[in-house]
């Protein structure tokens, strides 16, 4: 199905249909209260009203929607419908709206009106909110009163408890399905939708998302992007924080305030304690610099936000108190094994779990207890300790349940789909990212699923007194909801972005650009190139003979003895006629890589981004890289063959690069001979640009100190494109050597039957080594030649703005 008709089949939100299952539901909200033990939710009551909505459209009456009522508990239920796609194993998948919420006492539900107070009394007719009835009580400067467990409708304004978080959402997804089920489009992707059970309180379990990820039933969802729709503000939510609350209980000893030196002062000590714990925390939890990528307002922060003592008289210092707070952590303290380019290869970076900080923590107050005299006092007679009563203050710190924040994928097509569909319905797309909590999340990331996090309500009254949601908010989360469905199932993602975002201002200037760099590479890196290749393709040296090259120094002194100066340079003119085609397309592919994992213009990317980057514009240059490099590799080795009068291919004379070109086309199997050697060399490109690209972000963002890497200094460049190139060749020499045997190999009697042949043949006769001849030319070419096209690269593509 075109995507115009797509989108004109879905349409736009059915006001009528959703303000009536939305005040059915909000009629029940009262029996939806989770607080155990008093106030235990009853979610079935809300599925009743969405399987009156759905059952006439599921399979057991004809229709295409598959609907699953999940129960662990009695009268507390889950509800799985789904709408099959075209297509196995693709899917989209709508979870996170909960049907219980938190409490609402009736008696703070008001708000103040200068003109008039009114209440409404919703009495649908046969469409919409303009046809309800109003009974209208005149009063100047009047209070209004609102009942939250039913819908009161004040213009755009839907109130009630729920209509924000989450039984807004519940009606919405409903609509959507009902939708899909009345048109039957054919979508590639299945649509699942899973109203979930046991969202606001986790004192009970094993009732909502956690058993029915427990019991598989969820597995299939991670075959695609799942949108937890239970946030605010219309915009994706890509990072939430981890939440830790403790208490610091501190004990001391009461005394007359007249005589403090025989007192402990628990409240000079928890001060001075808490102090040392905040300055040990802010130490070893500085600000990540991923915050800055998914825009947290702050960084992690561990602080108290209660504090209370048993009382007693103001003469008296009091023998002991509590402080109770809460640690909130940005979701980059894992507790996973991850690999990163944080260096020059991918490395493994070992994250804490929220269990670590708790434990970092209790460390600090065990330090405490231990050194209480090393802990600053506040006044001469201040003391924690009374040697003479051998008595000492002691703080003990204690936990309640934690939570772990989640970071989504940005690189993820579910991202890319929220945030184009966001961008199209909303008219502007602005990820946030918060250091409140959600619960559930962060199991389901590490279940798997790629997680993203959106929602339609007002994070202005989210969980408030007079919680409402604003009906035009819910009709572009419709549409946020549709168009995500038609760009998941009917664009492939890249093609989208491309679209969307290729500019050929930037391909100009990165035309240019690499082009300077390349042209600065290749001065620069060309002599080192040909004595690696000299050394790489040099014959195996028959039993009890020396090696035609004793080394790269002694290649350099043969060479120049043999050839001149000129001889370094040999084989330059064929990657000097390509150079400027190589480095544009390698760098203007990576600059529209950047673009399309970019999720708003300007935003710095990751490095994981980077390496992204630098993969796919490695597989767009192997393609050319190939025969540029052959040609480049027979003129270079085929004065060291030529020593061996019986090597094979020594027959083969080359004039310069169009007669390589020539020969290679006409006696090699035509274009084809050109791209010997195409498996290897892409299995360089390939690992090595991502690895390139990768460390030279990360060095750049490390000697940046943040994402901000605009005020470089030259130097700084020049240390980063060096160390970059050295990465370059660290990961990928052994298949660069292999690539250039075989393609310098003779094409009627080949030494070598491919690639594996050529690395196992190598191995076998010469051992690792083998792998690794002309290795220091290389990395001695790689860093100033990378330096240097790095260093031009920026410089131009600065001056080009």
């Amino acid at each position: 199905m075109a995507t115009s008709n797509l989108k004109e089949t879905l349409g736009d939100l059915n006001k009528e249909s959703f303000i009536s299952l939305l005040t059915k539901i909000i009629g029940e909200s009262k029996f939806l209260q989770n607080n155990p033990p008093e106030l235990i939710p009853e979610e079935d009551r809300v599925i009743k009203h969405v399987l009156d909505c759905l059952l006439p459209y599921s399979t057991t009456t004809g229709g295409p929607l598959i609907v699953n009522h999940v129960t662990y508990f009695p009268g507390r239920g889950n509800l799985i419908v789904e709408y099959p796609g075209t297509q196995p194993g693709k899917i989209l998948s709508f979870v996170g709206m909960h049907m219980d919420v938190v409490t609402a006492n009736p008696n703070d539900w008001f708000s103040y009106n200068r003109s008039y107070g009114f209440r409404l009394e919703l009495a649908f007719c046969s469409t919409y909110i303009d046809k309800a009835k109003c009974n209208v009580t005149p009063s100047i400067g009047a209070f209004m009163d609102f009942d939250p467990f039913s819908l009161s409708i004040d213009g755009d304004k839907l109130r009630g408890r729920g209509t924000t978080d989450c039984l807004g959402h519940v009606a919405l997804v409903t609509e959507l399905m009902k939708r899909l089920a009345e048109t039957k489009p054919k979508l590639e992707s299945t649509v699942v939708a899973v109203f979930i059970a046991n969202e606001e309180n986790s004192a009970i379990t094993g009732v909502g998302v956690d058993a029915l990820v427990k019991n598989g039933l969820l597995d299939k969802l991670k075959g695609g992007p799942l949108f937890w729709i239970d946030t605010a503000d219309k915009q994706p939510c890509i990072g939430t924080g981890g939440m830790i609350p403790w208490k610091l209980q501190v004990t001391g000893k009461l005394f007359h305030s007249g005589l403090p030196h025989k007192a402990i002062n628990a409240l000079e000590l928890s001060m001075e304690a808490l102090k040392e714990i905040q300055l040990r925390f802010y130490k070893d939890f500085p600000p990540h610099p991923d915050e800055q990528v998914y825009g947290f307002a702050t960084p992690s922060t561990m602080k108290p936000t209660q504090w209370n003592y048993p009382g007693g008289g103001i003469n008296q210092i009091p023998g002991e108190c509590t402080i109770s707070g809460d640690v909130r952590l940005t979701p980059f303290y894992n507790g996973r094994l991850s690999f990163r380019f944080r260096t020059n290869l991918l490395v493994p970076i070992f994250s804490l779990s929220v269990k670590d900080v708790m434990n970092k923590l209790q460390e600090y107050v065990d330090y405490i207890n231990e050194n209480l005299n090393k802990l600053d006092t506040r006044g001469p007679v201040s003391k924690y300790i009374l040697h003479d009563e051998n008595l000492r203050g002691s703080l003990t710190l204690t936990f309640d349940e934690a939570l772990s924040g989640v970071a989504c994928d940005l690189n993820s097509r579910g991202f890319h789909v929220l945030c184009k569909a966001t961008e199209e319905a909303v008219g502007h797309v602005k990820p946030y990212s918060i250091t409140g909590s959600l619960p559930l999340i962060r199991e389901l990331q590490d279940e798997g699923f790629d997680v993203q996090t959106a929602g339609y309500g007002l994070m202005a009254t989210y969980h408030a007194k007079n919680e409402y949601c604003l009906l035009s908010d819910m009709c572009q989360g419709y549409h946020i909801s549709a168009l995500g469905l038609v760009l998941n199932t009917l664009l492939d993602l890249i093609q989208l972005h491309f679209i969307a975002l290729f500019k050929m201002g930037d391909v100009a200037k990165d035309l240019t650009s690499g082009t300077v760099g390349g042209a600065a590479q290749l001065i620069v890196g060309h002599p080192f190139d040909t004595i690696k290749v000299k050394l790489q393709s040099q014959p195996v040296p028959l039993p009890g003979q020396p090696p035609r090259y004793a080394g790269a120094v002694d290649a350099v002194k043969q060479t120049l003895a043999a050839e001149g100066p000129r001889g370094l340079y040999k084989g330059m003119g064929a990657p000097l006629a390509t150079v400027a085609a190589f480095n544009a397309l390698l760098f203007t592919v990576r600059g529209q890589m950047e673009s399309f994992l970019r999720s708003e213009p300007g935003i710095p990317l990751t490095v994981n981004q980077q390496v992204i980057a630098g993969a796919g514009a490695g597989v767009a240059v192997s393609f050319l890289a190939c025969p540029t490099e052959l040609i480049k590799c027979r003129l270079q080795a085929q004065s060291a063959l030529a020593v061996d009068a019986g090597s094979a291919g020594v027959a083969v004379k080359y004039g310069g690069p169009m007669d390589v070109a020539k020969q290679v086309l006409r006696s090699e199997g035509g274009a084809m001979g050109l791209f010997k050697g195409l498996v290897p060399t892409l299995a360089r490109e390939v690992p090595g640009n991502a690895a390139m690209f990768g460390v030279y972000e990360a060095l750049k963002q490390y000697m940046a100190g943040g994402t901000d890497t605009s005020k470089l200094g030259r130097g700084s460049l020049i240390v980063a494109g060096g160390l970059a190139g050295a990465s370059f060749w660290s990961m990928v020499y052994p298949t660069d050597v292999v690539k250039s045997v075989l393609q310098v190999d003779d094409y009627k009697n080949p030494k070598y039957k491919g690639s594996m042949h050529a690395f196992r043949s190598i191995l076998a006769s010469e051992g690792v080594k083998g792998l690794y001849k002309g290795f220091g030319p290389a990395m001695a070419r790689s860093i100033p030649a990378n330096a240097a096209c790095f260093l031009a690269y920026e410089v131009t593509r600065s001056s080009l703005g």
